[in-house]
């Protein structure tokens, strides 16, 4: 389909010069002689590209310009000025005009700027549709449950939605959804037209962390032949999610600590500091707070960091949900496989129910993508689902609703080994508050004290 070109301007013999020229190109082309009918005209049939005049009679050319930068989708503007005009066209060009042009110009140099327009309204586009496949993914509902948990986290992301939190904290175990929470809050939120970048703090040596976050400048150590910039630049304007950040180094820290107080930093090698507006979320399994305690993590950053935050629940934590995610799981696969699996036999659905699911939402993923692949028919192969054989040594303590649960088995099993199990999974619950977690365990805050220095939870 041929690009649709639009000219707002009153000089008449202008316009039909130009759409001679430009129809040559294989253009559709339209002409405006007011800057009324222009914007109806743009209403209506969508131009590509827009050629405008910054004088019209009966009206000035940037408000016309205002007006076409609220149309959906945007067309690209190429401002046309007379002599002496510079500086108006560079405010269009502040306002969102993609580029201007002097009279009298050259045809060729306009037909090179409308061919660039035309290029950088479709890719434009593309990252519109991009975009909207990715909201329509990620939307506020997409978490697959039911539980009281889980439905306080959606309200919270619909809050933040319509905000826009600089620091979010969330916490969890391995696979529980932290990553999905981010996209979530991401996409339906103000700056869900800008990218997000993603980067696993554990999954990259220190020596590389450093210029992924930065960048680093031409000739900063002896691999760096060009110039690179660091995801804190690249997403400006959006979103970094920081997964695993427990995992980063100190020193690594402390300059986090400078971009997420000022927003400002500089790449590896270089003398000047580059500002950015960014969001950054990050993620842990870990509890920061105990790792503050251990002077493994920097107290300044936690509390930088810890401004909005909430924990994901474990599976184990939320198990009416897990027929619904089978069901929601296996239709996904068929499609993807193309199977046709609708029979998952009751002793697969109560394996999963009585399963501890340590990997949570992630490890349910995967042994029903498995099983889905090596069944045959329209039949969940209960040969094909492998779990995790379960330690029948190891006590497991978690959060179910507003209780904590506590599973043990009746052998090898010591009281000491409980107590600070206990004790420990309940100074996470109040965020290490001492005198909070004294009251819930029935005891005194010294007699805690006692217990945590003999476990060596304290300092």
């Amino acid at each position: 389909m041929s690009a649709l070109i639009l000219i707002i301007d009153d000089e008449k013999l202008l316009c039909k010069q130009l759409e001679k020229a430009l129809s040559r190109e294989g253009y559709v082309v339209m002409s405006a002689y007011t800057g009324k009918d222009g914007i109806d005209i743009s209403r209506r049939d969508n131009p590509n590209v827009v050629l405008l005049d910054l004088k019209l009679p009966d009206t000035d050319g940037l408000k016309v310009l205002n007006g076409i930068l609220n149309l959906e989708p945007v067309p690209n503007t190429i401002m046309m000025t007379a002599h002496g005009n510079i500086e108006v066209a560079v405010s269009a060009i502040k306002m969102g005009a993609y580029d201007f042009i002097e009279k009298p110009f050259p045809i060729d140099k306009l037909k090179i700027m409308v061919r660039n327009a035309l290029s950088a309204h479709d890719l434009k586009s593309s990252l519109s549709a991009v975009t909207k496949r990715e909201q329509s993914k990620y939307e506020l509902n997409s978490f697959i449950s039911e539980s009281k948990a889980v439905n306080e986290i959606t309200k919270l992301l619909l809050k933040l939605s319509n905000t826009d939190p600089k620091m979010v904290l969330i916490s969890g175990e391995s696979g529980s959804g932290k990553g999905l929470a981010a996209r979530i809050l991401h996409f339906n939120g103000v700056r869900a037209q800008k990218p997000i970048l993603e980067l696993n703090c554990a999954a990259i040596p220190e020596t590389l962390l450093e210029t992924e976050l930065f960048g680093h400048e031409a000739g900063a150590f002896t691999d760096a032949k060009k110039m690179k910039k660091g995801i804190f630049e690249i997403a400006d304007g959006g979103t970094i999610f920081l997964d695993e950040i427990a995992d980063m180094s100190l020193s690594i820290q402390a300059k986090l600590v400078k971009v997420v107080e000022e927003r400002t930093f500089r790449r590896i090698g270089g003398t000047r500091d580059i500002s950015v507006d960014v969001r950054i979320i990050a993620a842990t399994n870990r509890t920061l707070k105990e790792l503050v305690n251990k002077k493994l993590f920097r107290e300044d950053l936690y509390h930088r960091l810890n401004v909005i935050n909430f924990e994901m629940p474990p599976l184990r934590g939320r198990r009416d949900d897990i027929p619904k995610l089978t069901d929601y799981f296996i239709e996904y696969f068929n499609n993807e496989l193309h199977k046709n699996i609708c029979i998952v036999p009751d002793e697969v659905r109560q394996a999963f129910l009585d399963y501890r699911w340590p990997g949570n939402v992630r490890e349910l993923r995967s042994a029903i993508e498995r099983a889905v692949l090596l069944s045959e028919g329209e039949r969940l192969n209960p040969n094909y689902v492998k779990l995790e054989e379960q330690s029948e040594n190891d006590v497991r303590i978690y959060e179910d609703e507003e209780k904590i649960v506590v599973e043990m088995p009746l052998q090898d099993m010591t009281l000491s080994k409980i107590e600070e199990r206990v004790i420990r999974e309940a100074l996470n619950v109040n965020d290490w508050n001492q005198t909070r977690t004294a009251e819930k365990l029935g005891v005194t805050r010294e007699v805690l004290r006692y217990r945590m220095k003999k476990m060596g939870l304290l300092e």
